[in-house]
């Protein structure tokens, strides 16, 4: 343990009176994310202390929690937001009498002990930090968005195991539903439906929510002049449904056949 005479403290340090280190200090816990941010194992982090450059420095949190401090030694980190470790490295300075009106700024450099994994038909899948709160959709939209070959929902797999389905077009859910460290969102490609016979554009397309037939033959560019609205086929699990209509709801895999008019 190293201890400073009063004489060789930087002045500046000298001058901050306690409301002054309050005033200097309370930028850092304002930080909103690193406010938030709770440490973990495998965090790096940068400790600055101002006007003594020589006791700043960056650390990786080890695995049962701790940092090695300089003038500090072992000092717990995990479990601490950013403003609550450099508040207790700060008191430390005090009692011990190392600095007299020390004041620290503490920010994560690197995030990674908490994750969530975005997986399926995005452009970006990987892993990405919990560096602040995030919904389902922000970090859907963090992970580039659902790939045009993709379906609208998601599924969230928690850390626990718990299996959720969430409608990216429900944003009263989508956008308020944060994820945790641990869980997993998963983009399926979309489901489709397929439109053929007398269509300008026949082949698979992506199944919305709500989605009608006249939709769907719409997506193929509505049916050639020699097509019929009226005779039309639908096909569901490789059985011919009984009267059907193009204002019926598409399900997923459905067949729509346009027929040739009557002449």
């Amino acid at each position: 343990m190293y201890l400073f005479r009063a004489s060789l403290i930087a002045a500046p340090l000298l001058a901050l009176a306690p409301a002054a280190i309050a005033q200097t200090a309370a930028p850092v816990v304002a930080q909103a994310p690193a406010a938030a941010y709770v440490l973990g194992p495998n965090d790096e982090i940068e400790v600055k202390v101002f006007g003594q450059p020589d006791m700043s420095y960056k650390t990786r949190i080890r695995a049962d929690g701790t940092i090695t401090a300089p003038y500090l030694g072992t000092v717990t980190a995990a479990g601490k937001t950013t403003g609550q470790l450099s508040d207790e490295m700060m008191q430390t300075f005090l009692r011990q009498k190392i600095l007299s009106a020390p004041s620290i700024n503490i920010e994560v450099t690197t995030f990674a002990s908490k994750t969530v994994t975005v997986l399926g038909a995005v452009p970006t899948a990987g892993i990405y930090a919990l560096d602040q709160p995030y919904s389902v959709a922000a970090m859907v939209a963090k992970a580039g968005g659902p790939r045009a070959d993709g379906a609208n929902t998601v599924i969230l797999t928690r850390a626990n195991g718990q299996v959720e389905r969430i409608a990216l077009t429900d944003a009263a859910t989508a956008a308020t539903r944060l994820v945790g460290p641990g869980d997993t969102v998963f983009v399926p490609n979309a489901e489709k439906v397929y439109v053929y016979g007398e269509v300008n554009r026949g082949g698979a397309f992506p199944v919305t929510p709500g989605m009608t037939f006249r939709q769907a033959l719409a997506l193929a560019e509505g049916p050639t002049l020699a097509g019929s609205t009226k005779r039309i086929e639908v096909r569901r699990g490789g059985k011919p449904l009984d009267k059907p209509t193009l204002d019926d709801a598409v399900q997923p895999e459905d067949v729509l056949v346009i027929k040739e008019k009557w002449f």
